[in-house]
């Protein structure tokens, strides 16, 4: 199993303090889910595709990270569609607690 694809807290700082439009923030995520899950396809059978989307306490998603600021609400959706693309037949989850 992966763990984790998409997450608000392990970032490298160049994507934390860049000053990226929308469209370059889903450029990124997708590059970097089509290269990593792309890698393992067929080796790894599961992804937790997103990591903590829910803010703690809360039935909502996390606004305070990088992925929601930058792209919106639409971030998780577009993250199992790229995780998809890179490995049709992975069985994807979100993972979280509380």
């Amino acid at each position: 199993r992966g763990h984790t694809v998409v997450w608000h807290s392990q970032l490298p700082n160049w994507v934390t303090n860049g000053n990226f439009t929308r469209d370059e923030a889903i450029a990124i995520m997708r590059d970097h889910i089509h290269t990593l899950v792309g890698r393992y396809r067929g080796r790894i059978w599961a992804w937790d595709v997103v990591n903590e989307a829910i803010a703690d306490g809360s039935t909502a998603l996390r606004t305070n990270s990088f992925w929601f600021q930058k792209i919106g609400p639409d971030y998780v959706k577009l993250a199992f569609q790229f995780a998809r693309e890179a490995d049709p037949d992975a069985i994807l989850s979100l993972n979280d607690y509380n």
